[in-house]
Order: C-alpha cells, then structure tokens, then sequence
C-alpha cells in the first residue's frame, strides 16, 4: 500500500513534514504518520474540514496555485506527486517542489508505469471512454515521461523505482555516472506507451523494496 511505503520512508528519513498534490478521496493522506502534513487537490471528494487543525492543512486549489501563493517558507521532508496525470503538470509539479524542498527531502512520484496504449493517453476523456468500452484499467496517464526527464535534465537528482505499484522515490545525490539518453525535451514530450516499454526496464531504475530501503538508509543515515 502507498502509505505502507511513504510511511516507512517517512521513519527512514526522520521526516516531520508531509506534502501530497493530488489527494481526491484523501485515503493515502489520511493514513500518514508525520507530525505536520498538507494536502493540496482542486476538489477534495471527502469532508476535509473534520480533519483540518494547525498541524494538518488543506488546500483546496489547483497546484499551480498552491505553490504560487500558500507556505512559501515551507520546507518539507518528504512530498508525493499524485495529481493531474499529464507529463507536464506533473513536470510543473515537481519543479515548483523544489521551491518546497531542502537537501534531503525525498519525492514519490505515482503512476510512472501505464498497464497499456490507452492507460498512457494523456487525455483522460479517451482512457474514459476505452474503460466504459473495453475495460480498460486505470488512468495512469504519460506521467513516465517524468523520470525519462529527470534522468536527462536533472543529473543532481537519483532516482529508483520500486516493481509493485510502480512508483519512482528521489532524492537530491548527483548520479556519477550521468550520461543524458535523448537530449531533448521535446523528444520525450512527444513520447508514448511503446517507448515506455522500449526505455523503461533501463531508464526507470528498477529496483526491490528492499534494496531501495537499504540505499536510503545508506543515504541517509545520521
């Protein structure tokens, strides 16, 4: 389960402050065990207000919005991107986070493995659609797209991917070995679901559980 592992990176990392974009129902957020947690999301689909207080913080605004506007002075130790599902909000995203982030804050981005052509659209009406027709699962959207980026446009970052329930954590360490694979943002923004699949056992960065806890304790151990 996602808080299973946002929260046993949380304890890894001795983190106190908390950021989600892209909340909805608020099932993962709920279950965060961190002092100081904030929720972002357009349209919250639960009754937030029960659990508002000075320590648990709702916005109920697009991103863009948030990071503009709302706790500019704010640094977290730990944010998951779970919003929009497009390559470039989630791009945005993670760019305005950093404003969000310190040296040792760890990102968990969602959703970086589509399950089909369909599932990897960028527009969500069409994967409605496909869902209603063929059953198609879940919208995951061209959110891959991200850490093929990441790994050409931000060697100061590393980054791997954990197998089950794909999501890529990353973490502020110059990669060593950096060697851009497109060169070229426009490539990747034009990128689809079988490019996923040609780039993404080499370029995701798969990895288990276990060894991705093991190098964060490495990372960051006090």
């Amino acid at each position: 389960m996602t808080f299973e592992r946002l929260n046993k990176i949380g304890k890894i990392l001795r983190a106190k402050k908390y950021l989600e974009i892209g909340v909805q129902q608020g099932l993962t957020f709920a279950k965060i065990d961190l002092p100081f947690k904030v929720a972002v999301d357009p349209l919250f689909r639960f009754d937030y207000k029960k659990m508002s207080n000075q320590e648990t913080l709702f916005f109920e605004k697009p991103s863009d919005s948030f990071f503009l506007n709302d706790l500019k002075d704010e640094k977290f130790d730990l944010i998951f991107l779970d919003g929009l599902h497009t390559y470039e909000q989630t791009l945005r995203d993670f760019i305005f986070s950093l404003t969000r982030s310190h040296d040792n804050t760890v990102w968990l981005i969602d959703d970086v493995a589509p399950s089909g052509y369909l599932a990897a659209c960028a527009n969500n009406t069409i994967n409605k659609i496909a869902r209603k027709t063929f059953g198609q699962p879940s919208w995951m959207g061209d959110v891959f797209k991200l850490v093929y980026t990441i790994h050409d446009f931000f060697p100061q970052y590393n980054y791997l991917t954990f197998p089950e329930h794909a999501q890529t954590i990353v973490w502020k360490e110059i990669r060593k070995d950096f060697k851009p694979k497109w060169n070229s943002l426009s490539k990747i923004s034009k990128m689809n679901y079988f490019h996923f699949k040609k780039y993404s056992q080499e370029f995701l960065h798969y990895s288990s559980d276990e060894l991705i806890f093991t190098r964060l304790k490495d990372r960051f151990s006090i």
